[in-house]
């Protein structure tokens, strides 16, 4: 990791905000790190560890006095998801050797990312569908595609109704953020729009194993 991408923390950063967020997201940073494979990098699982740890002070010191303290842990749980996929995605289409050192932590960009529903192992599965996001969206109904963009990305109001970091987002939750009724017909088509989630899913990997040529038009 290039550590003098990390700036000194600016004056008069709350220590103690500093420090309570950092312990409450420590298990997200640990469980994220474990995702990645290190025979991809040739280094230890701390070192791995530590890049979470850089990326998580990185946010803290660029955002900690221009985001509501409420929002910022919701904004840097979102980051550190975001900053793993980049380093599974890199490593997935193997762009040249990449090693610690070409990590970049300062990259927000808006490229999607895929935060699996029923596990958080780095599977083939997971890979394929964080480099497919432009194929979900060709395929999906713009309902669905909204959907699966708010599981990946979820909006600090429902980051505040999640009991844990890592937990699912249900379905009560889901119809709430979007206006609806708690009513079994909407249930239905909240039910309705995951299913069709899951057979885009196998399709895309299906689609991507059978022409991984066109990984470079996806991507």
């Amino acid at each position: 990791m290039e550590i003098n991408r990390l700036k000194p923390m600016k004056d008069g950063y709350p220590v103690d905000l500093f420090n309570r967020i950092y312990q409450e997201t420590k298990p997200l940073r640990k469980k994220l790190s474990s995702n990645i494979d290190t025979r991809y990098y040739g280094v230890s699982r701390d070192i791995i560890e530590s890049w979470f740890d850089d990326k998580f002070i990185l946010v803290f010191n660029k955002h900690f006095d221009n985001k509501d303290p409420n929002i910022l842990k919701g904004y840097i749980i979102t980051s550190l998801q975001n900053f793993k996929n980049r380093v599974l995605r890199k490593a997935y289409i193997k762009e040249g050797q990449f090693y610690s050192s070409r990590i970049e932590l300062d990259s927000e960009h808006s490229f999607t990312n895929f935060i699996p529903d029923d596990s958080t192992s780095f599977t083939d599965e997971n890979i394929f569908l964080e480099l497919s996001m432009k194929f979900m969206k060709d395929q999906l109904t713009t309902d669905a595609y909204f959907l699966l963009n708010t599981q990946l990305n979820p909006p600090p109001f429902l980051l505040d109704k999640m009991k844990k970091s890592t937990s699912k987002i249900t379905v009560l939750q889901l119809l709430e953020y979007f206006g609806l009724i708690n009513t079994n017909k909407n249930r239905k088509y909240i039910s309705k729009l995951k299913k069709e989630i899951e057979i885009t899913k196998i399709k895309a990997k299906e689609y991507f194993e059978n022409n991984p040529m066109a990984l470079e038009v996806y991507i």
